[in-house]
């Protein structure tokens, strides 16, 4: 099932797997936000896509 993390700064994260999104949203958010998430975080923050 698609995944969906719509970030604060406005891009917006859509993963097949749980996986896929993790790698995203560490991704996006080490690159732009300079923040380390953790997998738990950024499962928690998505949604079906």
């Amino acid at each position: 099932m698609a995944k969906k993390v719509d970030c604060e700064c406005g891009v917006s994260l859509v993963g097949e797997s749980d996986d896929e999104i993790f790698d995203k949203v560490k991704d996006h958010a080490g690159a732009v936000h300079g923040m380390d998430v953790t997998r738990e975080q950024a499962l928690a923050m998505a949604k079906p896509a």
